[in-house]
C-alpha cells in the first residue's frame, strides 16, 4: 500500500515539474497590427503567424486591430513574428 501513496506523490510531483517548465518556455506577445481591415487579412494574418516555427497559438481580434500569440520562445521569437506580418504586407 505504501507503493501506491510513493507513486502517486512522485507523479504528483513530477506533473507540478513539467507544468512549471512549460511555463518557463511558452511566451505570449501581443502585436498591434493597423493597417488590417477585412476578415480576408485577419485570416491571413493569422496563418502567417501560424506558419512560423514554434507558434503553439494565433488569435486575431479585427475590431481592435490585435494578435495575441503563445509562442515557444526558444524556437521563435518576436522579432521574426514581426518580419514575417511584414513581408506578408502588414
Amino acid at each position: 500500500m505504501k507503493w501506491v501513496v510513493v507513486t502517486v506523490i512522485v507523479l504528483f510531483l513530477l506533473l507540478l515539474l513539467l507544468r512549471f517548465f512549460r511555463g518557463l518556455t511558452l511566451g505570449q506577445a501581443t502585436i498591434h497590427i493597423a493597417h488590417m481591415k477585412s476578415e480576408a487579412e485577419a485570416l491571413q494574418v493569422a496563418n502567417v503567424l501560424k506558419g512560423l516555427r514554434g507558434v503553439e497559438e494565433a488569435r486575431v481580434d479585427l475590431e481592435r486591430h490585435l494578435a495575441r500569440i503563445t509562442y515557444r520562445k526558444g524556437k521563435v521569437t518576436v522579432e521574426e513574428m514581426l518580419r514575417a506580418l511584414h513581408s506578408a504586407g502588414f
